[in-house]
């Protein structure tokens, strides 16, 4: 096992598990801020247990949110790509929102640089930048 990481196991408050009598395992990463040091947790739960009952509920709901948020991105993304190259062969007076929109996505990308930017943040900025000319259906909720 590397010294920049460890592993870590919580028992539940609500249903006092164990790995011995678990009916669950829940098991998250993060990175400790004191020391840096990555660490997973685990924690055990029974299935009646309330904690894991919410879990599960907040893991679905994550998911659909997902799910909602990618098939928004995978059709709003070529029609803003359209939208943009339209204005861009308006001529150099309509380049203001380029400007705009790159220095937005630079900024994103600047805030985390060990990640990228995901598509669906690209779709999102370039739709404030370039919104759609009729009533399309707004992003869904992050």
């Amino acid at each position: 096992m590397s010294d920049d990481y460890d592993r870590r196991e919580a028992i539940c408050p609500d249903c006092q598990a164990t790995e011995g009598d678990r009916d669950a395992r829940i098991m998250t990463a993060g990175e400790d801020p004191a020391t840096g040091r990555m660490f997973t947790s685990v924690t055990y739960h029974h299935d009646t247990c309330p904690a894991y009952t919410v879990d599960q509920i907040l893991t679905e709901d994550s998911v659909r949110r997902s799910k909602e948020r990618t098939a928004w991105m995978k059709e709003e993304f070529p029609l803003v790509r359209k939208r943009m190259e339209a204005a861009a062969n308006g001529g150099p007076t309509d380049a203001a929102p380029f400007i705009a929109a790159l220095l937005e996505l630079v900024a994103a990308q600047g805030e985390d640089l060990g990640r990228f930017v995901a598509p669906e943040r690209w779709a999102e900025i370039l739709t404030k930048h370039f919104p759609p000319e009729t009533g399309r259906a707004e992003e869904p909720t992050p």
